[in-house]
């Protein structure tokens, strides 16, 4: 079984009312032939076609768009959309809305990581989608479920109870990294990478190309259970019926919005 959809969701650092950042994030999408954005629009009903030059005047010059939404409707299509203000609820979002043909998958991560070098995000993550069984019956059903949802860290979970967990491929920031020790941070059971702009990457696997969702369940579970340790995730609250998961803020969350 494959992935039905693909997503990138990232907190930036940065403004893109900037024409610098913008013009390197457009850049990014371009420079991908199967990701090259065909219309955009300033709110999620509008959509022209495509024109780097008129949406960067829009934003820059007219100063008038606070989000922008890309869009690409050939065979590998998304929906795309950040809002160009700086701010603790600044949020980036691309949608993948069915799966990537295996051959991209690389180059989905390589966008990804592309994505965050501009954005600099509190925290992100890009994360592939297996069908998920609804209702759950079984504890490895309701592993998975919790995971999808841990992976669309969306404002309305992420703001008030923080990181929820971990994606495929996780970004965090400097200032969410100061939640959790050093030590712990370094001994998580994945693999950990230090970036330039200042964050970490965690990858749950070696290699993203090469898993099944086995082996991610059995991947991300171990992570998990490390980083709950360390108080750094959002406690998970499980209804009877596994129909539906709500969170808690962990402890070091609670102090970060206390700042």
């Amino acid at each position: 079984m494959k992935p039905k959809f693909f997503l990138i969701e990232m907190y930036p650092t940065v403004s893109f009312k900037e024409e610098e950042a913008l013009r390197r994030l457009l850049d990014v999408l371009e420079s991908h032939e199967s990701f090259k954005p065909t219309h955009w629009g300033n709110s999620e009903t509008i959509k022209v076609e495509y024109n780097r030059e008129e949406l960067i005047q829009k934003v820059i010059e007219e100063g008038n768009v606070s989000e922008i939404y890309l869009h690409r409707n050939k065979s590998v299509s998304y929906t795309f959309n950040v809002k160009v203000n700086s701010s603790p609820r600044s949020f980036l979002d691309m949608d993948f809305s069915k799966s990537i043909p295996e051959k991209l998958w690389a180059n989905f991560f390589t966008l990804s990581d592309q994505l965050a070098e501009i954005a600099k995000p509190r925290f992100g993550l890009a994360h592939p989608f297996w069908p998920a069984a609804h209702p759950c019956n079984t504890e490895r059903e309701r592993v998975h479920k919790w995971m999808n949802i841990c992976a669309q860290p969306v404002p309305v979970r992420f703001l008030s109870n923080g990181p929820l967990g971990l994606g495929m491929r996780t970004y965090i920031g400097s200032e969410i990294l100061d939640l959790v020790d050093a030590k712990s941070m370094q001994e998580i059971p994945a693999f950990l990478s230090t970036l330039e702009w200042g964050g970490v990457k965690i990858d749950l696997v070696e290699d993203p190309l090469d898993v099944n969702l086995d082996m991610l369940l059995d991947r991300w579970l171990a992570a998990m259970d490390h980083l709950k340790k360390a108080n750094f995730i959002a406690t998970p609250n499980f209804e009877e019926n596994r129909r539906r998961i709500s969170f808690s803020p962990s402890p070091g969350w609670k102090r970060y919005l206390t700042k």
